[in-house]
């Protein structure tokens, strides 16, 4: 953008850097963590166009590695929003940045014992609600708690989930296993004269956090005396392994996890020793 050529660097631009990212339909999340990554690139350069450099560039994402520890996923973030900041103030010829070849690491998984552990150590129907909405739909936690009860059709067992990743819109589907308890906690919020329309609300009838959630999901599977750490998104990795295990194509896998690329999802090939042995024995070849 050429009117930023010679415009001195002050704390405005990554205001107008966030709104020129949600003009392009970058989602919320992805423009709050860009516009923070901005923001401590600009500090670490002092707000000096000129000392915008490769090298420069380079000495931060020592800084980022060294100083703070960070790790290559996290400095490959940082470099992708960079290289989107340096595009926006018109310095995208400055070079090409090299951001560090993410690891591809197993994603953490639960087996089916260590679910049904961790559903039997929900104290109440909303806890249980919130684990099984979440493993047996692999949504995000973000899309758990945007969750309205408009979105809901208990008949057809779908779910539309607005304004997930990207935000794009999608329809996933629930279990069997989910639609008791769903059924009735809507009826329990319906007596309750509930305000609002979020499926999880606050007190103050807004959609709840996901920090609050992670913390329930926390509480819960302490009590279970499983090990592991678990997170929300553990039961992303849980959903999208177990459809493999059982022989979902990775296409459907690819559209009930709201992927946007099936490069994403190829990470879920993995699989356990035993389903591995499984596969083998089911499609070895016979010379």
């Amino acid at each position: 953008m050429s009117e930023m050529i010679s415009e001195q660097l002050n704390a405005d631009v990554t205001d107008n850097f966030r709104n020129r990212l949600f003009a392009n339909g970058k989602s919320r999340n992805t423009v709050k963590m860009y516009g923070y990554i901005v923001d401590q690139y600009l500090d670490f350069v002092k707000f000096q166009r000129e000392a915008i450099t490769a090298e420069n560039i380079e000495a931060f994402k020592e800084f980022l590695s060294i100083e703070k520890g960070y790790s290559k996923s996290t400095i490959y973030l940082y470099i992708r929003a960079l290289q989107s900041f340096l595009s926006y103030i018109g310095m995208e010829n400055l070079g090409h940045l090299k951001a560090p070849k993410r690891p591809q690491k197993v994603p953490n998984y639960l087996m089916n014992e260590e679910v049904s552990t961790i559903i039997a150590s929900c104290r109440n129907l909303k806890e249980r609600l919130i684990i099984k909405l979440l493993v047996y739909t692999g949504i995000r936690v973000s899309e758990l708690c945007s969750i309205r009860i408009q979105d809901i059709d208990v008949n057809s067992k779908t779910l539309k989930i607005r304004n997930g990743k990207g935000d794009k819109d999608r329809l996933v589907v629930f279990s069997d296993k989910v639609v008791p308890d769903l059924k009735l906690y809507l009826m329990e919020m319906k007596d309750g004269k509930a305000r609002g329309d979020f499926l999880f609300p606050t007190s103050r009838s807004k959609r709840v956090s996901p920090v609050t959630v992670e913390r329930v999901v926390r509480n819960i599977v302490k009590r279970s005396g499983l090990q592991k750490k678990v997170t929300p998104h553990t039961f992303r990795h849980t959903f999208a392994t177990s459809l493999l295990r059982n022989g979902a194509d990775l296409r459907i896998i690819q559209l009930l996890l709201g992927h946007s690329s099936i490069s994403t999802t190829q990470i879920y090939t993995h699989m356990d020793d035993r389903a591995l042995k499984m596969g083998y024995e089911k499609f070895i070849p016979s010379y």
